[in-house]
């Protein structure tokens, strides 16, 4: 029965990327989708428990912990080993585990889970107060631009009003412009007098 390392293809003293870079070739080499269109139902079945074996492997191998277990447990002499294992002859590796092993693994799982949905439920509580935050800004852009509209509409409505009161300003106004047009235009080259630059 060939170990864990073997149907990865790796030494026992491989590092996690070789692991991880011999998983992913002996994934690709036994993915069942490689086979042909017309292969059989048992080519298929066979393709489904090699590639199975390689993501079992992996799993185990790929994971410190696990891959520390493991180890342990096929330094065993093969009369302990023998006496471990089932008589389904399975080879499954969780099978050598002490019960004081599953349960921590199980735990470790049990709170990775909970570290996912924590992240999670966190992740949803900032993307809901960014929208918030958003949503409240623009209301407060709103208000901004309704109360400038609001200021203009009144400065307008009082210059209106005066010039209602004084009719005559208008026509003042319009002889300024006129006069200040006409001075402009007859000396082109002067620079207005209000202008800094000399």
């Amino acid at each position: 029965m060939p170990t864990l390392y073997q149907i990865l293809g790796v030494r026992p003293s491989a590092l996690p990327d070789e692991v991880r870079r011999a998983y992913k070739q002996k994934a690709l080499e036994t993915h069942p989708d490689k086979l042909d269109p017309g292969a059989s139902a048992r080519e298929k079945e066979s393709a489904e428990r090699r590639f199975r074996e390689v993501h079992d492997a992996f799993s185990i191998l790929g994971d410190t912990f696990k891959r520390k277990t493991y180890d342990a447990q096929i330094q065993i002499p093969p009369s302990l080993t023998l006496s471990w294992s089932s008589p389904s002859n399975t080879t499954d590796p969780s099978q050598y585990l002490s019960e004081e092993t599953k349960r921590r693994m199980e735990d470790r799982a049990e709170w990775q889970r909970q570290q996912r949905l924590l992240h999670q439920t966190r992740m949803a509580e900032m993307r809901e107060r960014e929208r918030m935050r958003k949503e409240s800004g623009r209301e407060e852009v709103m208000q901004e631009e309704k109360k400038a509209e609001d200021q203009a509409k009144l400065v307008q409505e009082m210059v209106d009003e005066l010039f209602s009161l004084t009719p005559d300003w208008e026509r003042r106004r319009m002889e300024v412009m006129q006069r200040r047009a006409s001075r402009l235009a007859a000396t082109p080259n002067r620079s207005p007098r209000w202008s800094t630059v000399q």
